[in-house]
């Protein structure tokens, strides 16, 4: 768990309880229309254990399930695929890392290829490339740029298997995402350099 999502965790808690403790008083302190008064049902120790146990069930099949979203990647031979994939896989690279350290490239790329082969997202590397809202790059036209060699090579080597974004479906710079709220939730794999790689 990364450092953003235990800070809003705690502060989910802190809130939590400030909120359990003052609703009673707020009750008193607001006029309500009638004057009666509500009981809650009594709670007993084998209730209470039933919700826990609940509790627990759900949080389990929930990190169950968030595991079973990314799977691994073979190696593909880049004569496997169209010129066509590469050149787009070399694109989204150069757009959206260039100036990063390579190991950093080649990270972005397999991001792309492990949401390929996740259900949660389109089936091709231009599928999820174009996906609504996915990579900034889209939006401001990055992705247009003719790609360098060592994007190319970055390309090449995801593409032959090398994930140094140990599963990553998600990456980001936290300095400059506007969605960070919802990203820092995720499990962080890795940082390199100025991206932050998540499942």
């Amino acid at each position: 768990m990364n450092k953003l999502q235990q800070l809003f965790n705690i502060k989910v808690l802190i809130f939590t309880l400030v909120f359990t403790l003052i609703f009673p008083y707020l009750s008193v302190i607001l006029p309500v229309a009638n004057n009666s008064t509500a009981y809650a049902a009594e709670l007993t120790n084998k209730d209470a254990y039933k919700g826990v146990a609940l509790f627990l069930l759900l949080t389990l099949i929930t990190k169950y399930a968030d595991g079973k979203e990314s799977v691994e990647r073979g190696q593909v031979e880049t004569g496997e695929i169209a010129d066509s994939e590469l050149r787009m896989l070399a694109k989204v690279i150069h757009a959206e890392a260039r100036g990063e350290p390579y190991e950093g490239q080649v990270a972005v790329g397999a991001v792309v290829l492990n949401r390929v082969e996740n259900s949660g997202f389109p089936n091709t590397i231009r599928g999820v490339v174009y996906q609504k809202g996915q990579f900034t790059s889209v939006k401001n036209g990055q992705i247009n740029l003719k790609p360098n060699k060592t994007a190319y090579k970055a390309a090449k080597e995801a593409l032959n298997g090398r994930d140094p974004s140990k599963g990553a479906i998600y990456f980001y710079n936290p300095k400059k995402a506007k969605t960070l709220w919802w990203l820092s939730t995720r499990e962080t794999t890795v940082k390199i350099a100025n991206h932050t790689f998540a499942k």
